[in-house]
Formats: C-alpha cells, structure tokens, sequence
C-alpha cells in the first residue's frame, strides 16, 4: 500500500516537471522573441506589433516619376527621370540634380519601418486623419506607390506613416525622410556652373629705345662755305 501511494505521488511529480518544462520552453521559444509591447499615442495598447518590415522594395531604376506633396499649403514638387538625367516639373521646369534624387531614391526603394502597427482602427492618434504630407514614385510599368505622413512619434525620432487609403502604420526614422521632404521647400535643382576665371594677360615690361642718331648734317648752301682763317705763321726775328 505504502509502495503504491509512493509511486503514484513521484508520477505526479515528473508530471508536474514535465508540464513546467513544456512551459518554460514556450515561453522562451514563442514569447522571447516577440518585440516589447508599444504603446499609441494615448497610452492604448496597439493590437499587433512587427519589427522591421519593408516599406517598399523598389527597383530605384524603375522609378520614373517622383511626387512630394504638402496638403496643407498645397506646395508640390515633381520630377521626371529623362535619358540625360532627372528634370524638375514643378514648381519649376529645370534641370535636376541627378546625383542628389538618384541617392535619395536608392534609400527610399528599400525602406524599412523600426515597426508596423496593425489592425489600427482609430489613425486620429497618428495624425494621419488630415495628414500634412504625400510621397509618391510612379514607376515606368504606371503603378504607383503613395506614402502619407502624419505626426512624429513623443520622442521626434520617427514618423507616422501609412500607404494611401491603408491601415497598417509604420514608425519610419525622421532622418531617412528628412532629405526628400525638404524637396517641397527646396527643389533639387541643378546647382549652375562654377564659373571658370578667365586668366588676365601677364603685362610684359618694355623699355623706350632712343634711336640713335643717324642723320647727316644739313649741306651748306653754295656761295657760304665759310672760310676758314689759318693763322700766319710768326717768323722768328734773327
């Protein structure tokens, strides 16, 4: 009786052991790696938490438009890639600086957000009800790809973010989008050229020579020779 009782309480155990075990192993290999819990502007607990998603994954040589749009104003910047490069549209037509957008846009064409928000219901909290600002590239197939910015997160560091007419938010660092946004204000225009100083003539000293002089006197006119006196000779007295 005693074996038994003895037997039944260590199956119990290992049971309880094992069913610890499997505990502690889901919560290291299912819960561990999952991000910490972010929070909305508001202190409500967002529903759905990824890290590090893509934004776009873009061939940057396919982009053959790119449009940056303030709401507000409205302001608008346009550029169109050509055979020689990048012009600018709007505000005005000029030549763009094709080093400049084509650095912006390799960024831009693998964006990655520090995190994704989804199955938000409520964008209010993002500012993303009346957002202030539209990135847009329209790649050369004419599909589109459009990204609405709203406000920045408590600490400035990122932005609120979303495709036009989506739902999911993305945090997106302020500093990757900075450049492009500034665009509005600050066409990248071709820079004129540097003009080339034209070099001044080196001034070569010169001396005045006097000539020297070659000319014959002036002929005396006939009937004026002058005469000229020869002393006479002084004879000695004896």
């Amino acid at each position: 009786m005693v074996e038994e009782a003895v037997k039944l309480k260590l199956r119990n155990t290992l049971i309880v052991v094992v069913l610890f075990a499997l505990l502690a192993g889901y919560v290291y290999f299912v819960e561990w790696g999952k991000p910490p819990a972010l929070s909305l502007p508001g202190g409500n607990p967002t529903p759905t938490v990824r890290a590090q998603p893509y934004v776009f994954q873009l061939n940057a040589n396919n982009i053959k438009s790119v449009e940056v749009r303030d709401l507000r104003m409205p302001h608008e910047t346009k550029m169109t890639r050509t055979e020689s490069g990048w012009q600018v549209n709007k505000p005005m037509e000029k030549a763009g600086n094709k080093d400049m957008i084509n650095s912006a846009l390799n960024t831009l064409s693998n964006l990655q957000a520090s995190r994704v928000l989804t199955n938000v219901t409520d964008l209010a909290p993002f500012g993303l009800i009346t957002p202030t600002l539209e990135l847009r590239l329209i790649m050369t197939d004419t599909t589109q790809y459009a990204l609405t910015l709203g406000d920045k997160t408590p600490d400035g560091s990122n932005s609120y973010a979303i495709y036009t007419g989506g739902k999911q938010v993305f945090i997106i660092s302020t500093s990757v989008l900075d450049s492009m946004l500034a665009w509005i204000a600050n066409p990248p225009y071709e820079p004129p050229p540097t003009p080339t100083p034209t070099p001044l003539p080196i001034a070569t000293p010169t001396s005045e020579a006097t000539d020297p002089v070659t000319g014959t006197p002036a002929a005396v006119p006939p009937g004026i020779v002058p005469t000229i006196a020869i002393p006479a000779t002084a004879t000695p007295k004896p």
